[in-house]
C-alpha cells in the first residue's frame, strides 16, 4: 500500500487529476498513509477544480461534515451540483453515442441524481449492452429511475446494482421492469437491503420473464419467506441457469422447499447457498433432490450448519447423480473440507461431462455424407486454430483411462454406423490411434 501511495503521490504532483482524487481518498481513509482529512481536502480540491466528479462529490461531503475544513453547507451543495453536472454530461454523451457497448461506473459517487440522468440516456441509447453501477450510492430513487429505463431499453443485457443501498421499493420497480424487458440476461443485486417483500416481487417477475439467465441476491435480507417465494418461481421459470442466495438467512425450511423445486426444474445449473443457517435437515432434502435432478452442475453450501448426517446424505445422493461436478462444503465440519466420497463423485462427474463434450465434438468433426472424414481430420489436426477436433484431443488427453477406454469403444461403434466408406472408417481408426497414445486405450480395437 505504501508503494501505491508513493506512485499516486508522484503522479498527483505532476498534475494528474485522477491521481489527485485517489490521493485524497487515501488520506481520507488512512490507506498507506496516516489519516489526514486536511490533506484529503487539499488534493480533492485540486482534482475537483480540474473537473474530476468523484473528487467534487467527496469534497462536497467534507464541506458538509466539516472534516479537514470548516463546515460550509453552501459550498458543499455547490460541489455536489458540480458533480451532478458531470454525470449529466456523461448522460448526454450516451444519448448521442452510437458505438459504446459497455461502461463500468463502479466506485463513483454518482448518487440518485446521476443515476436518474443516466436512466434518461438509457431510454434512447441503442448500443450499450452492459453497465455497472457498483458502489455508487444510487439508493432507491436512482434504481427506480433505471428500472423505468429498462422497460423501454432494447439492447442492455447485463446490469449491476451491487452495493447501492437498494431496498424493497427499488426491488419492486425492477421486478416490474423484468416483466416487460426482453433483453436483460443478467442482473446483480448483491450487497443491498432487499428484504422478503422485494424478493417476492422479483419472484413474481421471474414467473413470466423469459430472458434472464442469472440473478445475484447475495448479502441481502430476503430471509426464509423471500427465499420460498423465489423457489416457487423456479418451478415454472425456464430460462434461469444461475441464482445466488449467499448470506440471506434462509434456514432449513426454505432449503427444503428449494429442494422440492430442484426435483422438477430443468434449467438451473448453478446455485449458491453459502452462509444461510442450513443444517442437516436442509442438506438431506437437497440430497434427495440431487438424486433426480439432471441439470445442476454446481452447488455451494459453505459456512452452513451441516453435520455428518447431512454430508453423508449428500455423498449417497451423488452415487447416482452424473451431472454435479462441484459441491462446496467448506466451513461445515472441523477440517473445512467436503467428505472424501463427495469429492470422488464430483471428479467422476467432471470426467463424464468431458467425455460427453468429447463425443459431441467428434460428431461435429466428422461429416457423414458430403466430406471425406479422413482428409478432414488430417486437415484440422495440423491447423493451429482452435477447431473442434483440436479441442477434442485436448480433452481426450486429460480424461481418466477408464473413461477414455469406454468412450473410445463408443466412438468407434458410432463411427462405424454413420461412416460407411473405407476412407471414412479409416478416420475412426486414426482417431483411435491418437487416443491410444502412451497405451491409454486398448490395442484390440481395430477398424474392420
Amino acid at each position: 500500500m505504501k508503494v501505491e501511495f508513493a506512485i499516486c503521490l508522484e503522479k498527483a504532483e505532476q498534475g494528474d487529476a485522477e491521481s489527485q482524487s485517489e490521493l485524497g481518498c487515501l488520506y481520507r481513509m488512512g490507506l498507506g498513509v496516516n489519516k489526514d482529512e486536511a490533506q484529503a481536502v487539499k488534493w480533492y480540491q485540486k482534482a475537483a477544480t480540474a473537473g474530476n466528479t468523484k473528487a467534487q462529490f467527496y469534497l462536497g461531503r467534507l464541506y458538509e461534515e466539516g472534516l479537514g475544513i470548516a463546515k460550509d453547507e453552501a459550498r458543499a451543495m455547490q460541489w455536489y451540483l458540480n458533480a451532478a453536472q458531470g454525470n449529466q454530461s456523461l448522460a448526454e454523451a450516451l444519448k448521442a453515442n452510437i458505438t459504446l457497448t459497455s461502461i463500468n461506473l463502479s466506485y463513483n459517487p454518482i448518487g440518485a441524481k446521476g443515476a436518474q440522468a443516466l436512466a434518461e440516456a438509457l431510454k434512447t441509447n441503442t448500443t450499450l449492452t452492459s453497465i455497472s453501477f457498483r458502489y455508487n450510492q444510487i439508493s432507491d430513487d436512482g434504481a427506480q429511475a433505471l428500472a423505468e429505463a429498462l422497460k423501454t431499453n432494447t439492447t442492455l443485457t447485463s446490469i449491476s446494482f451491487q452495493y447501492n443501498q437498494i431496498g424493497n421499493d427499488a426491488a419492486q420497480a425492477l421486478a416490474d421492469a423484468l416483466k416487460t424487458n426482453t433483453t436483460l440476461t443478467s442482473i446483480n443485486l448483491k450487497d443491498n437491503q432487499i428484504g422478503a417483500e422485494g424478493a417476492q416481487a422479483l419472484a413474481n417477475a421471474l414467473k413470466t420473464n423469459t430472458t434472464l439467465t442469472s440473478i445475484d441476491l447475495n448479502d441481502n435480507e430476503i430471509g426464509a419467506e423471500g427465499a420460498q417465494a423465489l423457489t416457487d418461481a423456479l418451478k415454472t421459470n425456464t430460462t434461469l441457469t444461475s441464482i445466488s442466495f449467499r448470506y440471506n438467512q434462509i434456514g432449513d425450511d426454505a432449503a427444503q422447499i428449494l429442494a422440492e423445486a430442484l426435483k422438477t426444474n430443468t434449467t438451473l445449473t448453478s446455485i449458491n447457498l453459502e452462509d444461510n443457517q442450513i443444517g442437516d435437515d436442509g442438506a438431506q432434502a437437497l440430497a434427495e433432490a440431487l438424486k433426480t435432478n439432471t441439470t445442476l452442475t454446481s452447488i455451494v453450501l459453505s459456512y452452513n450448519e451441516i453435520g455428518a448426517e447431512g454430508a453423508q446424505a449428500l455423498a449417497e445422493a451423488l452415487k447416482g447423480n452424473n451431472t454435479l461436478t462441484s459441491i462446496t462444503l467448506v466451513g461445515n465440519n472441523d477440517d473445512g473440507e467436503a467428505p472424501k466420497p463427495i469429492d470422488t463423485f464430483c471428479k467422476r462427474n467432471k470426467a463424464l461431462t468431458q467425455a460427453a463434450e468429447l463425443y459431441a465434438l467428434f460428431l461435429a468433426c466428422f461429416p457423414t455424407e458430403t466430406q471425406d472424414a479422413y482428409l478432414h481430420l488430417k486437415e484440422v489436426t495440423t491447423s493451429s486454430t482452435q477447431t473442434p477436433i483440436v479441442r477434442f484431443f485436448q480433452i481426450a488427453r486429460k480424461l481418466p483411462d477408464d473413461v477414455l477406454q469406454g468412450l473410445a469403444y463408443h466412438v468407434y461403434d458410432q463411427a462405424r454406423d454413420f461412416i460407411p466408406s473405407q476412407a471414412k472408417a479409416s478416420a475412426a481408426n486414426k482417431l483411435l490411434k491418437q487416443l491410444r497414445k502412451e497405451d491409454r486405450v486398448s490395442h484390440k480395437m481395430k477398424a474392420k
